[in-house]
């Protein structure tokens, strides 16, 4: 989704060359130098913003929720759509699986685990970090629980959503101290990007 918060930073004013000239920096100013970005995994944004090491952040309500964060969230920025979902090879069933429990394998542990027992399922989760796709393929498990946008992988992989968890979009965050310290800062960045955030996404089907 980076393209996208991107471009939706660049229609509030700021410019970024720099990034432009070498998308591969983990640091870049902003063109009038107010803003410094830090390129960091979707899954270490918390972790910064949290302690100290950004102001603020952009991250997924699915990080937020796995990490059991309660954060400062003035925007939902409405960009990178997904959903957290469980999907199982197509045409299966819990068939076999009674009288034990399911193995679901997923980056999601806490949120699987919490959805699971919810249903009063019980499940053996394994964590992995990618290609969730292959653990149904090859007998390490029985469903999987991931982040999908199109869904287009799974189909791929002859896999289908049994059903979604949550909805996720890149949120803004902000460290408790800085909205305390910096809130006027912190306020016109703000309040500069709020008229260019995209509609919410409708989806059917």
């Amino acid at each position: 989704m980076f393209d996208d918060l991107l471009a939706l930073f660049e229609k509030g004013g700021w410019g970024f060359a720099e990034y432009r000239r070498n998308p591969r920096a983990l640091t870049c100013r902003s063109d009038d130098g107010s803003l410094r970005l830090l390129l960091v995994r979707s899954s270490d944004v918390i972790a910064y913003v949290e302690h100290g090491g950004a102001d603020m952040g952009i991250v997924g309500r699915d990080q937020i929720e796995e990490q059991n964060r309660e954060m400062i969230e003035p925007l939902d920025l409405n960009v990178g759509f997904c959903r957290l979902v469980v999907a199982r090879p197509e045409g299966s069933s819990r068939e076999g699986t009674e009288n034990r429990a399911l193995r679901i394998a997923t980056k999601y542990p806490r949120l699987a685990e919490m959805h699971f027992l919810a249903r009063g399922i019980p499940v053996s989760i394994l964590k992995l970090y990618g290609s969730l796709e292959l653990a149904p393929q090859t007998g390490l498990a029985d469903q999987i629980v991931d982040l999908v946008a199109t869904g287009r992988t799974l189909r791929e992989n002859r896999l289908e959503i049994v059903e979604e968890i949550l909805p996720s979009t890149a949120r803004l965050i902000v460290n408790r101290a800085s909205w305390s310290l910096r809130n006027r800062t912190v306020m016109e960045i703000v309040e500069r990007l709020r008229p260019h955030i995209p509609p919410k996404p409708v989806i059917s089907g």
